[in-house]
This record gives structure tokens, C-alpha cells and sequence, in this order.
């Protein structure tokens, strides 16, 4: 037969041969590497073109339907050559379609074999359709390549790599669909005709994993639940890399199961898509020789185990390979209902992905494998690659999403040498393809694993339509209006939306997950499904504009409703925000869906200054780019990059000024007012908000004229005008009742607060302070919460009420953390500082004090506050009696209230060194600082004019100043200063 097929394999690849004559090529382009790679590639063509021949053997030229398979594969082998761009593509093509053929082909051979052309009738009509779709491959996906520009590759690479995955989910239907199905019922045929006797040897379990981390309480109540149950019926459900496997293969290997179950079996039915080859390859592994089985092979399984003297674990691993199959759902059931009912000793371990166990008369239980937590991820990263975790490893574990095998793949990279930082640089670029360790196998590549779900035939297209527009949103799809109604609003007609995401839960793809709930899913799968899955553009567009225009309409930041809406939705609103960046020629509104995300950003403590940058390449008309420049300036100001705020804003008012728009040029103007007070320019700041304030007058816009009084407050605050202050307070608050802003109300009830403080009213302060925070809640302002605690704990602890103090700064330091606002964590660990101080903790009181000023230093750079902490610092070095190194950091804060213009600091800072000469001994010095510090307060009439004039009265006492002293005491009286709560 051999001798046949090397004849007919010599004329029916008689034409490849002529594809160019390897030698002639050679001549023609000798000396040349090109030539040489060009003789390779057709070599190694030829070769693997005469390996399909042989793989189909005397069929390829006697069998007409397999002839034509075999034709078509060639000529998808040889198109190789002709390719002009995205050669490593088709390559791939190529690779997968001979791939996925060698296994029809080997059997082809076979059963021809065996039975002739007779015995491949039954394939005839799969087998013509095979070679139509083989053909439409070449034609749709291969030959278009022989033409087309590196340029058209690189703008279709997205679609390619989705195209690529979608050939291969449909050459797998077409071999679980039927080729399989038939070979195998054909198989069972041939095995009518006398075999040999052959002796079977038992196979034995796979090895024991040496390393487990982070799954042995799974693995011990896997094993407590076989144990203790009459009859185990256990299954393991999980995504796809979750360490199924591995925990089944440890369970048969614990000692405890092996001395209760003498007879083990582990059957693997991964490549096995249907009963009658999960039943062989049962058969194998007990040993039951192929002479012995008969149609009823099943019979035959349950009678060994029936049989068995010993109790009997079954482990049948992989078990979705034929679950999958929908035909085949019914027959697993009954498959398993027989196993069930064999033996009352039999013991059954089966894994599955998914989340969903067999449909079964009987009950399972299950074990639903999630990702490893954070330490456990880490654990098993440094153990695998025998390397300490740095920067890049925690930051790309944490992407891994506590997949075993995910960790597994990029420890072992690491092992063998690649970099932690070039394995996040390569994930950040190629997500779940950047883990592979060699081969396309499960195991050893991420995105294999992935594929195998994602792509599984239990999944339809609007399903994968459904994850792939999930994968756009990071946080996932919300469970609540309007969002959830919005997104299945833009799905295709009839598409029914929340069955649909139960069954992708039940493939583990998806999980309702949060409070309140949403479909998330893990960020290896949602990578893979940006990558390659198709989101259909028409759809996307439709998303993009629904959430678009929601964003458009929400623009009152102050109101409730606007805020339950937007504020849990940023991150996604951000990430569709940039899919109509990239769609913006067929979207309008972009440009101001930008600039609102970008006052909501603002709001949240969230820098998206660059994100903005990026929508000043669009096409936009000038308002709008004025209006990101100004939402630009505003960002850059509150994360502290002021000359570029200064830029940005400066841009914005020419823009707004050619356009004529007054409304924007006052909203810049009150922008940079807030700019100048924050660089210390009081004067610049007064001429900026006298602008804001006239444009605004002119146009009747009391919420922009209310914003711009407070802002004039807080300057005046800031000049030691205190009544002033109170006056634009009073103002503010009564335009923000007109226009019913709660937002605005709350501000002004804080910034009285501050402002009875400064006063030393602490009685009225504190319930300012408490009213503020009313307000926040009713809102639910979470930085407002924050920052009306921050006030409250100052309060509480100059009124020494420590424990109220305590406990507002811990819920404000909490809120502070969770929005990642620096200036506020910086003022709650001074304020703690403080009250460490006060409850002489002193060394507790340092580390906060130092992790304040290192944050008011080189992140927030606000000189007022970083003298404030210098102060307290120097406190505490008098404390410590360290008298040299309390004047130096006071020197420092004087130095900084002079360059913010804080006349109210420098005389704190005076009377702190009063009060640190003092206990040096050093009266005279002593004397020179209260007087300093009096002439300051009462330039800005403070209230510490008074407890500043008693200090000054006991350094007299002490220098036997009697005359003085006793000026000092008719002076008090004079002045009628209240000394009560005040001091």
C-alpha cells in the first residue's frame, strides 16, 4: 500500500513540486540571504504539504471528497509565499487550519485502511462541506493578504486577531459537530474485526503538584466531604486557570483518601467531545482490554466498578470538554446517572469550568474556585520564580486577577529570564497573549485558557456581543437606572438581556458582584474580549452616545439625583469617553461629555488633566476647546502643577474673549482668582474676582456670582479681614439659597466654621462644623464628610474633647484615603500630630506631624499649611527640651507665613517662641517674641491679642516688671477682651 501512495502522491503533488524550481531559485539569487529564505520557506511548504498527503494517505487520490480536503490544504500551505504583509498572521492561519486537519486526516486514513471508500461514505457530506469552508478560508481570510498594504494590516489588526480566533471556535464545531461524532461510531464498527489479545497496562494518576498555595482549605473540604458522605457525588467549578485540576490531583493523592479509597481512577476528558470517547478512554484506564468491550461499553464500566472488592474514586477531569456539546448535555446526565448507580461504594470527583453542575436526579457538591487573594498571589510568585516581588510584579499581579495559572505562567517567565517590568510592559500592550510558556495548549498559555471559555459553543454571538461591550467598562455593567435600561436599550432587537448574563455567570465568564451589584468580570477575560472579541461598531457608537448624552444632562454637581447617577459610574463613563475619542468623526458632543466628565473628575479627586488634553486634538469649535482649557486649569491647580493651571486658564480666557462669551470668561476669571490665593498673589487674586464678579453681574448668574463671594472670603480670610470674610459668607449663603445649591450651602456652613475658629468662638464653630457635615450627608459629598470631620476633630481638640477629636479625624482620614486626596490626608495626620501632642504621645505625635509636612512639602506645596506644621513640630521639640532644634523649625515657619503673607501665622509663630524662651530661662528673648506676636494680633484685631498680653504680663512678673505688669492688667481691663473659652 505504501509503495501506491508514494506513486500517488508523487502526481497529485506533482504541481506543488513546479511551484518554483527550489534549485533555478537558488541560481537566480545566489549569494543572496533573501534567495536562501525564499528556497527555505518552499521547502519547508513542500514538506508539510507531502505530510497532509501522507497523514491521508491512499484516500488523498482514490476519494474524491477527501481528495478535495487535502487539495485545498495545500493550496492553503503554499499561499505562504505569496503573502505581502502580516506574514506572521497567516502564518498562524496556515498553522491552525493543518493543526486542527492532521487529526480528520489521520483517521481518514484509517478507517480507508479498514474498510476502503466504502467505509468513508458516512463522511462524505461533512467531509464536501469541510472542504467548502476550507476553501471560503483561503479565499476570505488568506488570499486578500497576497495584496494588501502593511498600512491596511496594522489599521485591521484588532478584527484580524478576532478573526483568527473565530476560525478556530469553527473548525472546533466542525470536528465536535460531526467528524469526531462519525470516526468514532465508524471506530466502534472496526472493532468487530478480530483484534489480537493485548495485555492493557493500568494507568497510573497523574503527579502531585509540589507547590499549592493558597487552596489548601478547598482542598481539605473536598476531601472532609468524600470522606463523611455515603455516597460523594463532588464537583469543582471554576473559570478557566483556577487550579481545578490541581486540587482534584491532590485529593486522590492525601493519604487519608488513598487508605479509603484503594481504587482510583483519573480520567481526562480534554480532546474527548462526546460519550462514546469519554467511555473508551474510561475503558483505558481501568484496563479493560479492546478485545473484551462491546457495543455496550458503558455496561462494561459499571460492572468493573461494581465489581471492584474496594471502594472506588472516579475523577473525570475537564468534564465541560463534552458539556459543551448541547447535544451531548442529555447523554452526560444519563452517563452519569449509570456511573451514580453502579456501586453504593463508588466515590465521583468531576471538575468543570463554569459555575453550572450537571443536571442530575441526584444532588452535587459543589466547590466554586474563585481567585487567589493578594497575599496568596504574591506568595506563589516568589516561590515559582525564586524572585522577590519589586514594583512591576505587584502591579501586574494585580491585573492576574488571583489566577493560578496566570502567576504560574509569568513566574515561570521570570524564572527563565524575562523581566517583571518587560512582562507588564508586553501585558499593558498584549494582555492575556504576553503569559505563554510555548505551545497553544491550556496550560502554558493564558490566552488559550481564555479562549476555550470565551469561545466555548455554549456561548452564541449576541452573548459574546453582550461581553465584549461589557469589556469597554471597567467597573462593569450596573444593575441600576439608568444605565442598565441604557445598555440593553442598544442591543440588537429580540436580544433579552438578563438571561443571557446568567449564562455567561454560569460559564464563570461573568459574576453580579458589589454593592450596589454589577456584572464584572475578571481583567484577564475582559483584556482578551477588548482585544478579540467583536463589540460591532454600530452597537458601540450607540453606547457611546447613550452614555454621552446621560453624562450631558447630569452637569448640576451639587444635585442629588445627578450625583446617585454619575458618581459610581466614573471609571466607565472615562473608558467609553475614549472609545468616542476614537469614533469622534461620527459622534457629536464629545468635546462637552468631556469637559463635564471633567468637573465630575475634578470633584472626586481624580486628575484627568491629560485625559482632557487629549480631546484638544479633536476637531472641536473654540467654546469648546475654551472650556476644556478651563476644566484643564482647574485640574492642574488642585493636583498642585500651578504654572500649568496658569497656562491652561490663560488659554481658556483668550478663547472665551475671541468667542465673546462672558459667562466662560468669569468662570476663568473666578478660576484664576482661586490660582493667584493659592500662589500667594492676595492682590492679583482680589483684581481677578472683582472681574468674575462684574461679568457675572451682568449676566444675572447669581450661582456664578455666590461662588465668586466665597471665594472672596476665603481671601479675605486669608488678609486677616475676618468681619470682611463674614460679610462674603453671609452673601454667598443667601445666593446659593436662591438658586437651592446644597453643595454651596454646605461650603459656606464649613467655611464659617473656620472662620468662628479663627475666631476662638469654638462653641459656634463646632456646631457650623456640624451643620456642614449634615448638609455633606444629605448629598452624600464624601469629600465635604471629610473635610467638615477634619474641621469638627480641630475643634474638638482646642475645646480638649480628645475622644470626639479622635474619632472625627478617623473617619476623615478614612474618606481622605478612599478618594486619594493628599491635601486632606496631609491635614488629618497633622491634626492627629496634634492630638498626640496633647496626650503627650510624642513620638506618635512626630510620625504624623513628619508624613504631614513631607506630603505639604513635595505634593500639595501650601506654604501656610506646611508653617502650620513646622509649628507644631518646634512644639514638639519643647517638649522634648530640644530647645536648638524647636528654633530653627520655628525660624522655618516664620520664613514661610512671610512668603505667604500670613500675618495671623507669623504672630502663632511669634507667641510659640514666647512660650519656648520662657522655659529655656531666656526672658528677654521671651519678652521680644510676645511683642512681636501682640503687635501682629492686634494689627489684624485677633482675638489672641489677649491670651498673648497675659503671657507678655508673666515674662514682666518674672523680670520684676511690677509698674509694667500692673499697665498690663489696666490695658486687659480696657480692652474688655472675653478670656472664657477664647484662650
Amino acid at each position: 500500500m505504501r509503495q501506491s501512495q508514494s506513486r500517488d502522491l508523487k502526481s497529485f503533488f506533482g504541481t506543488l513540486v513546479a511551484h518554483g524550481n527550489p534549485r533555478a531559485q537558488f541560481q537566480k539569487g545566489r549569494g543572496t540571504l533573501k534567495s536562501v529564505s525564499k528556497l527555505d520557506t518552499s521547502l519547508n511548504a513542500v514538506g508539510t504539504t507531502l505530510q497532509i498527503a501522507k497523514d491521508a494517505g491512499d484516500a488523498a487520490s482514490k476519494v474524491s471528497y477527501v481528495k478535495a480536503v487535502a487539495g485545498v490544504l495545500s493550496q492553503i500551505i503554499r499561499i505562504r509565499d505569496e503573502i505581502q504583509a502580516n506574514k506572521e498572521r497567516c502564518g498562524e492561519i496556515i498553522d491552525l487550519v493543518q493543526r486542527k486537519s492532521k487529526t480528520i486526516l489521520q483517521s481518514l486514513d484509517q478507517v480507508y485502511e479498514a474498510k476502503g471508500a466504502t467505509g468513508l461514505e458516512k463522511l462524505k457530506s461533512e467531509l464536501e462541506d469541510y472542504a467548502d469552508y476550507l476553501r471560503t478560508v483561503l479565499r476570505e481570510e488568506l488570499e486578500p493578504f497576497k495584496t494588501q498594504s502593511r498600512w491596511t494590516s496594522y489599521i485591521n489588526r484588532g478584527k484580524n486577531y478576532g478573526d483568527l480566533h473565530k476560525l478556530e471556535r469553527e473548525l472546533d464545531d466542525f470536528n465536535n459537530r460531526f467528524s469526531v461524532k462519525r470516526l468514532v461510531e465508524i471506530s466502534v464498527a472496526l472493532l468487530s474485526k478480530p483484534i489480537p489479545p493485548a495485555k492493557m497496562i493500568p494507568q497510573a494518576l497523574p503527579a502531585s503538584p509540589e507547590i499549592v498555595i493558597g487552596r489548601e482549605s478547598v482542598v481539605e473540604s473536598v476531601v472532609t466531604v468524600i470522606l463523611s458522605s455515603s455516597k460523594p457525588r463532588v464537583v469543582i467549578l471554576g473559570q478557566g486557570g483556577m487550579g481545578k485540576t490541581t486540587i482534584a490531583t491532590i485529593v486522590l493523592h492525601d493519604l487519608r483518601i488513598t487508605s479509603a479509597y484503594p481504587t482510583k481512577y483519573f480520567v481526562s476528558s480534554e480532546l474527548a467531545p462526546t460519550i462514546e470517547l469519554l467511555e473508551t478512554r474510561i475503558a483505558d484506564t481501568m484496563s479493560i482490554p479492546p478485545s473484551e468491550r462491546g457495543t455496550d461499553l458503558m455496561s462494561q464500566i459499571a460492572d468493573r466498578i461494581s465489581s471492584d472488592a474496594n471502594p472506588v474514586l472516579l475523577c473525570i477531569d475537564n468534564l465541560e470538554t463534552i458539556w459543551e456539546v448541547e447535544s451531548e448535555q442529555p447523554r452526560v446526565d444519563h452517563f452519569l446517572e449509570v456511573l451514580s448507580g453502579s456501586s453504593s461504594k463508588l466515590a465521583i470527583l468531576i471538575t468543570m469550568r463554569g459555575t453550572q453542575e450537571p443536571k442530575t436526579s441526584f444532588s452535587w457538591e459543589p466547590f466554586v474556585l474563585r481567585g487567589l487573594d493578594p497575599s496568596c498571589s504574591i506568595t506563589m510568585y516568589e516561590t515559582l520564580s525564586r524572585m522577590p516581588a519589586d514594583d512591576s510584579a505587584n502591579e501586574l499581579l494585580s491585573k492576574l486577577s488571583g489566577s493560578p495559572l496566570a502567576i504560574k505562567l509569568f513566574a515561570l517567565m521570570v524564572k527563565e529570564g524575562d523581566k517583571p517590568s518587560q512582562l507588564l510592559s508586553s501585558w499593558n500592550e498584549h494582555g492575556a497573549k504576553a503569559l505563554e510558556i510555548g505551545g497553544r495548549h491550556r496550560l502554558s498559555s493564558l490566552e488559550q485558557s481564555i479562549h476555550l471559555s470565551v469561545f466555548s459553543p455554549r456561548i452564541d454571538d449576541t452573548a459574546r456581543l453582550i461581553l465584549s461591550l461589557i469589556a469597554l467598562m471597567p467597573d462593569g455593567l450596573p444593575t441600576c437606572s439608568p444605565w442598565f435600561q441604557g445598555f440593553e436599550s442598544v442591543l440588537p432587537d429580540n436580544t433579552v438581556l438578563q438571561p443571557t448574563l446568567r449564562s455567561l455567570r454560569r460559564m464563570a465568564l461573568l459574576d453580579e458582584l458589589g454593592e450596589p451589584p454589577r456584572w464584572q468580570m475578571l481583567h484577564p477575560i475582559r483584556q482578551f474580549c477588548v482585544q478579540f472579541v467583536d463589540s460591532a461598531l454600530p452597537v458601540v457608537i450607540i453606547l457611546v452616545e447613550f452614555y454621552v448624552q446621560t453624562v450631558s444632562e447630569h452637569w448640576n454637581l451639587s444635585s442629588f439625583v445627578s450625583q446617585t447617577v454619575i458618581l459610581l459610574e466614573v471609571a466607565n463613563i472615562r473608558s467609553l469617553l475614549l472609545r468616542g475619542f476614537d469614533l469622534q468623526p461620527l459622534l457629536s458632543g464629545i468635546g462637552w461629555a468631556g469637559v463635564q466628565y471633567g468637573e465630575w473628575a475634578y470633584w472626586r479627586d481624580i486628575d484627568e488633566s491629560a485625559l482632557l488634553s487629549s480631546f484638544l486634538r479633536l476637531s472641536v469649535p473654540s467654546d469648546e476647546q475654551a472650556a476644556i482649557y478651563c476644566c484643564m486649569g482647574k485640574l492642574h491647580h488642585h493636583w498642585n502643577r500651578l504654572d500649568a493651571a496658569g497656562t491652561s486658564l490663560a488659554h481658556a480666557l483668550e478663547l472665551y474673549s475671541d468667542v465673546q462669551d462672558r459667562g466662560g470668561q468669569a468662570n476663568t476669571h473666578r478660576n484664576i482668582g482661586d490660582l493667584r490665593m493659592r500662589q500667594d498673589e492676595l492682590e492679583a487674586a482680589g483684581t481677578s474676582f472683582a472681574h468674575a464678579l462684574e461679568l457675572y453681574g451682568y449676566l444675572h448668574n447669581h450661582l456664578g456670582e455666590a461662588h465668586t463671594r466665597e471665594s472672596i472670603g476665603e481671601l479675605h480670610m486669608r488678609q486677616d479681614q475676618l468681619d470682611l470674610a463674614e460679610a462674603s459668607f453671609i452673601c454667598a449663603l443667601e445666593l446659593y439659597r436662591d438658586v437651592h445649591d446644597q453643595l454651596g450651602e454646605a461650603n459656606v456652613y464649613y467655611d464659617v466654621g473656620y472662620l468662628h475658629q479663627r475666631r476662638g468662638q469654638l462653641g459656634e464653630a463646632k456646631a457650623s462644623a456640624i451643620l456642614s457635615l449634615e448638609r455633606y450627608r444629605e448629598i452624600q459629598d464624601q469629600w465635604g464628610i471629610a473635610r467638615s470631620n477634619s474641621l469638627l476633630g480641630e475643634v474638638c481638640l482646642r475645646k480638649q474633647e480628645l475622644g470626639a477629636a479622635d474619632s472625627a479625624f478617623s473617619q476623615a482620614l478614612s474618606i481622605y484615603k478612599d478618594i486619594g486626596s493628599n491635601w486632606g490626608i496631609a491635614d488629618i495626620r497633622r491634626g492627629i500630630g496634634d492630638l498626640c501632642l496633647q496626650r503627650m504621645q510624642l513620638d506618635d505625635a512626630e510620625t504624623a506631624l513628619n508624613s504631614a509636612l513631607d506630603i505639604y512639602t513635595n505634593k500639595v506645596q501650601s506654604r501656610v499649611d506646611e508653617a502650620r506644621t513646622n509649628r507644631s513640630i518646634g512644639e514638639l521639640h519643647v517638649l522634648r527640651g530640644q530647645f536648638e532644634e524647636s528654633e530653627q523649625v520655628f525660624h522655618r515657619a516664620l520664613e514661610l507665613d512671610t512668603l505667604a503673607g500670613s500675618r495671623f501665622g507669623r504672630g502663632k509663630t511669634h507667641r510659640c517662641m514666647g512660650k519656648m524662651f520662657t522655659k529655656k530661662g531666656d526672658l528677654k528673648a521671651a519678652e521680644s517674641s510676645y511683642t512681636d506676636s501682640l503687635r501682629l494680633f492686634v494689627e489684624i484685631n485677633d482675638y489672641q491679642v489677649n491670651p498673648c498680653l497675659l503671657d507678655l504680663g508673666k515674662v514682666w512678673v518674672q523680670q520684676g516688671k511690677i509698674e509694667e505688669s500692673e499697665a498690663l492688667d489696666a490695658e486687659l481691663l480696657r480692652l474688655r477682651w472675653d478670656v472664657g473659652e477664647k484662650t
